[in-house]
C-alpha cells in the first residue's frame, strides 16, 4: 500500500513561477460567472486552479469542456440514471490517491460524499474490506486504482467485473470519471495548486492519517477546526443547478460548436485539425464523452492557440508516452510527428531523454531544454517536480503561459492514457 501514501512526495512547486500571472477572481467572474457558480455548487468552493488555468486560456476551456461531459452532469446530482453517483465519486477518490495528488484527493473526497458515498466507506476505500463494500464498489475501486498507475495496470478481468455489475454503458461512466481525474491529477499535482481551507476542513478526518496536503498545503491554517462531512445533494443543490445549467450549456455549445459526436465524423474532424484521427475514440459508447475529448485534443493541438509550438508539444508527448509505457499513445504521437514533418531523430532523442534519469536534455535552445526537463519531471505520478525542475524552468525563461500550456498538454495525454487503458484492456 505504500504506493497509495502521499506522505513522502517532493515539496517543490511550480506556483512561485506563476503567482504574479494568476488571473484575478474579478476577471474570472466577469468571463465565466455562471461556470464558477456551478462548480461551487458541485464542490462547495470555487477551486484555486481556475486562476492558474486562465493564464493560458485554452487550459481553462479544456477543463470546462471535460468536467461536465465526462461526469455526465447533471445526471449524478439529479439521480436521473447511470451508475450510483457515490460509486463514481469513490472511483475519482481512489484514482487521485493512487496518483499521489493531494489536491484532487481532497476535492474528490468531498465530491464523493456530496454524491452519497458514506464517509466510512470513503475512509476505508484504499484498503477495502470486502464484507463492507458492495460488489460494484469493489469493482470501481479496483478499476480506478489500476488505471491511475503510471504505467497503467488495468487488467481485462478488472474491467469485465465492472461491466458485469453495471453493464457496458454505465461501467463506462465509472471509467470515464477515473479518466477525467487523469487530467486533473496531472495538472494539480504538477503545478502544486494550493488547497482551499474549506475543503480540507470537511474531508481531512475522512482521508485519515495516511494523507498529507504536501506542497498543496501552503495556504492551510494548521489550527483550523475540522468541519462536519458535507451534506448529500438535496433539493436546494438541484434547484441551484437548474438555474445555472442554461448558461453552462451555452458555454459548452460555443466551445464545441464545430466538433461532431459520431464516428467516423469525429475521426475525420481530428484528422483534418491535427493530422491524426485518434482511433481509440471509436470504442466509446458515449457520444457526449467522445465529442468532449475530441474538442480537447483539437484545442490543445491548434497552432493558433499555442505559445510553445506544436513541434515542442509533440516531443513532450513522446516523453510522456515513453514514461507511461503506452505503445498506443506512442503511436498517436508518432502520427502527429509525421503530419507535422518533425525529424524522427528529435523524437528518438526525446524518448532517450525520458529513459535516462541523469541524461542531459537534447541539444537545443534554452527554452526548449527547460520545457523538456519539465515534461520529464511532470510525466510521472506523482510528479517529480523537484527544486532542480523549478530552477530549470526559471533559468530557461519559460513564460507562465508556456508552463501552463505544457502541463495542460501532459494532463490531456494522461487522460488519453487512462482512456486507452480502459477501452483496450485485454487486447
Amino acid at each position: 500500500m505504500d504506493r497509495l501514501q502521499d506522505r513522502d512526495r517532493p515539496a517543490a512547486s511550480l506556483t512561485p513561477l506563476l503567482h504574479e500571472s494568476r488571473v484575478g477572481w474579478d476577471v474570472l467572474n466577469d468571463r465565466y460567472g455562471a461556470l464558477l457558480q456551478l462548480v461551487e455548487t458541485v464542490l462547495g468552493v470555487v477551486p484555486n486552479c481556475d486562476r492558474y488555468m486562465e493564464i493560458w486560456p485554452p487550459a481553462f476551456r479544456t477543463y470546462n469542456i471535460m468536467a461536465p461531459n465526462l461526469l455526465n452532469l447533471p445526471v449524478p446530482v439529479f439521480g436521473l440514471g447511470g451508475p450510483p453517483p457515490g460509486v463514481v465519486g469513490l472511483a475519482m477518490y481512489v484514482a487521485s490517491r493512487a496518483a499521489g495528488c493531494p489536491y484532487c484527493s481532497a476535492h474528490s473526497c468531498t465530491f464523493a460524499m456530496r454524491r452519497g458515498a458514506a464517509p466510512d466507506k470513503v475512509a476505508a476505500a484504499l484498503v477495502p474490506d470486502r464484507a463492507s463494500f458492495t460488489r460494484g464498489e469493489l469493482a470501481a475501486i479496483a478499476v480506478a486504482r489500476s488505471m491511475a498507475r503510471i504505467p497503467c495496470e488495468l487488467t481485462e478481468g478488472e474491467r469485465e467485473e465492472l461491466v458485469d455489475v453495471y453493464g457496458e454503458r454505465n461501467a463506462e461512466w465509472v471509467g470515464l470519471a477515473a479518466v477525467m481525474m487523469g487530467f486533473l491529477n496531472k495538472f494539480m499535482d504538477s503545478i502544486g495548486v494550493e488547497l482551499e481551507q474549506a475543503v480540507v476542513s470537511e474531508v481531512s478526518s475522512t482521508m485519515g492519517a495516511g494523507w498529507s496536503p504536501g506542497k498543496a498545503g501552503t495556504l492551510l491554517d494548521p489550527g483550523a477546526a475540522e468541519q462536519p462531512a458535507p451534506a448529500v445533494d438535496g433539493l436546494r443543490t438541484r434547484m441551484r443547478l437548474v438555474r445555472l445549467m442554461p448558461a453552462a450549456i451555452r458555454f459548452d455549445r460555443r466551445w464545441q460548436r464545430e466538433t461532431p459526436s459520431r464516428w467516423p465524423e469525429v475521426g475525420a474532424f481530428l484528422a483534418e485539425r491535427t493530422g491524426h484521427d485518434f482511433p481509440v475514440l471509436e470504442r466509446l459508447h458515449s457520444r457526449r464523452a467522445r465529442r468532449a475529448i475530441a474538442s480537447m485534443l483539437a484545442l490543445n493541438l491548434d497552432p493558433a492557440c499555442s505559445v510553445v509550438g506544436l513541434e515542442l508539444k509533440v516531443r513532450v508527448g513522446a516523453i510522456f508516452a515513453e514514461i507511461a509505457g503506452d505503445e498506443r499513445l506512442a503511436g498517436d504521437i508518432g502520427a502527429l510527428a509525421a503530419h507535422a514533418g518533425i525529424d524522427g531523430e528529435k523524437i528518438d532523442e526525446a524518448i532517450a531523454y525520458a529513459r535516462g534519469g541523469d541524461t542531459a536534455a537534447p541539444a537545443g535552445g534554452r527554452t526548449e531544454s527547460g520545457a523538456l526537463a519539465l515534461a520529464r519531471a511532470a510525466s510521472y505520478s506523482p510528479a517529480r517536480t523537484e527544486p532542480s525542475t523549478v530552477e530549470a524552468c526559471r533559468e530557461s525563461g519559460l513564460s507562465p503561459a508556456a508552463i501552463v500550456e505544457i502541463i495542460t498538454w501532459l494532463s490531456v495525454l494522461q487522460m488519453l492514457h487512462r482512456l486507452t487503458c480502459y477501452l483496450t484492456a485485454g487486447d
